[in-house]
């Protein structure tokens, strides 16, 4: 288990905190300001910082900037109150690996932390065993890792490999990142686009001629990529058929990962036991989304108005059309944050989802909302806690906090 660093100047904060961590079996640590973390960070191997933005003195943003700078293996995550994605997006771009905002469900604490843990851990063993791995699109949902786990570890094994997913959704950057972690991982990668080659040609340059291998026999011991495997014709399924039969008769061959949309194989390969991975389209982990950009924009911010378009937008072209509007939106920005008006017309031309609260134009006191609607759940609930919490969608340990920070009693 890990090290944990809790920075929160609001003491029920830090204790909520503290006491999942301790539960979940790591060692936790607690100040309440950033020159305290960053003393304690000097005289302790800390592994993971939980860090609130608004810090009383040197605020978040500092205090991460100086850590980043001083133990950037030191992996951080942000909380922030506000929910702000301007704010989020310049830690992020600060060296920050995630972010929560408050009020935060414990277990989704936990569930990034690990998460965060283990991408750290990962990229330690990788770093000290390869020097050219390809670097994995970031991102912490679930359905993603899961995907990323049970590629890798398809791989690892040795068995073959199919990954189901719409285009654009990362399945060639996953199986490049599962050769690269694998045991061959210094056997060669080999890949072969059946999209762009002509049905004639498949066979010649999937199985070779007699003169010249291959691209099954240059992969060897390694990995070969077929990617669009519905392009592949009758006769290369054959061949490719073949060529995995012999090599289960001769132990020697490379790993096969095929990439598709999820269409059915060919009947010529009603044989193959690859193992069937789905990728998620980026609709399914929009969680997910600020992580992306930020690993392609660097310095470049993008505007909280950009940023509830992108959340809203259906992306048909999933990652692959992310990245695409977003790094013409960069060259349009000229190292500006990007606005509106750097997306193309069909990104913000998608229409926002109705708001369930409206802000009057005289505007409002949110605190004095919150407290409202925490006296009215309690009422609801007849003073039960935990219903009351489930009235409003927050966890027990959120609405404690709450209701203490606002000395809200029972009645």
């Amino acid at each position: 288990m890990a090290h944990v660093l809790v920075v929160d100047d609001e003491p029920n904060m830090r204790w909520v905190l503290q006491e999942a961590l301790s539960k979940a079996g790591h060692t936790p640590h607690a100040v309440a300001a950033g020159p305290e973390a960053l003393a304690l960070l000097s005289t302790t191997p800390i592994d993971l910082v939980i860090l609130d933005l608004k810090l009383k003195g040197m605020d978040g943003l500092a205090t991460l900037r100086t850590l980043h700078q001083r133990w950037p293996e030191v992996v951080v995550i942000i909380l922030t109150a506000y929910g702000t994605v301007a704010t989020a997006v310049e830690a992020l771009q600060s060296g920050a690996a995630d972010y929560l905002r408050k009020p935060f469900d414990v277990e989704e604490v936990l569930f990034k932390i690990n998460r965060a843990l283990e991408r750290q851990a990962l990229q330690h063993e990788v770093q000290r065993l390869r020097s050219n791995q390809p670097s994995l699109l970031p991102g912490s949902h679930p359905a993603w890792q899961r995907t990323v786990e049970t590629a890798t570890h398809t791989v690892a094994q040795g068995f073959d490999l199919h990954l189901i997913g719409p285009a654009g959704s990362g399945r060639a950057t996953i199986a490049r990142y599962a050769h690269a972690a694998a045991p061959r991982r210094q056997a060669p990668l080999v890949e072969l686009d059946l999209d762009t080659l002509p049905a004639a040609q498949q066979v010649r340059m999937l199985a070779g001629t007699p003169t010249q291998g291959g691209a099954w026999a240059q992969a060897g011991q390694g990995t070969l990529l077929l990617r669009h495997i519905t392009a592949l014709s009758p006769d290369g399924a054959v061949a490719l058929a073949r060529l995995t039969e012999q090599r289960l008769e001769q132990q020697r061959g490379p790993v096969l990962i095929v990439t598709g949309s999820g269409d059915a194989l060919l009947p010529e390969l009603r044989n193959w036991s690859g193992v069937e991975v789905p990728v998620p389209p980026l609709r399914d982990h929009l969680d997910d989304l600020l992580l992306l950009a930020q690993s392609w924009l660097g310095t470049v911010a993008i505007t909280p108005a950009v940023s509830q378009i992108l959340h809203t937008y259906p992306w048909p072209g999933n990652i692959a059309e992310l990245r695409g509007v977003l790094e013409r939106a960069a060259t349009l920005a000229q190292g500006a944050p990007i606005e509106e008006r750097h997306l193309p017309t069909r990104v913000r031309a998608t229409p926002l989802p109705d708001e369930p609260v409206r802000l009057p134009p005289e505007g409002l006191q949110l605190e004095a909302v919150e407290v409202a609607l925490l006296r009215q759940a309690l009422a609801q609930a007849g003073g039960n806690k935990s219903r009351a919490a489930e009235l409003l969608g927050l966890t027990r340990h959120t609405l404690l906090y709450r209701l203490e920070k606002y000395q809200i009693g029972e009645g």
